[in-house]
């Protein structure tokens, strides 16, 4: 899954903006997602001047795509 699919299903899984989508993708693009998931909440909420339980909402929804694309890659790994 490139960057653009993934900014592309998180604002219609979430509802946020495009610009939004950005950011969390820079966000999750810049820390390790199996790291400290409090960290990375904590750093979309202050990206999108947004609540701590909306952020988590975010993240949860982003890992949520990221390891949907981390499948396809696995059931299909010589293309389509």
């Amino acid at each position: 899954m490139d960057k653009t699919d993934f900014i592309s299903e998180l604002v219609k899984k979430t509802g946020i903006s495009r610009s939004d989508g950005e950011k969390v993708n820079e966000v999750m693009e810049s820390n390790n997602i199996l790291g400290n998931a409090g960290n990375i909440v904590a750093e979309i909420a202050k990206k999108l001047n947004i609540g701590e339980d909306q952020a988590k909402m975010i993240f949860e929804k982003a890992q949520e795509i990221l390891k949907s694309g981390v499948l396809d890659k696995i059931k299909l790994p010589f293309g389509k």
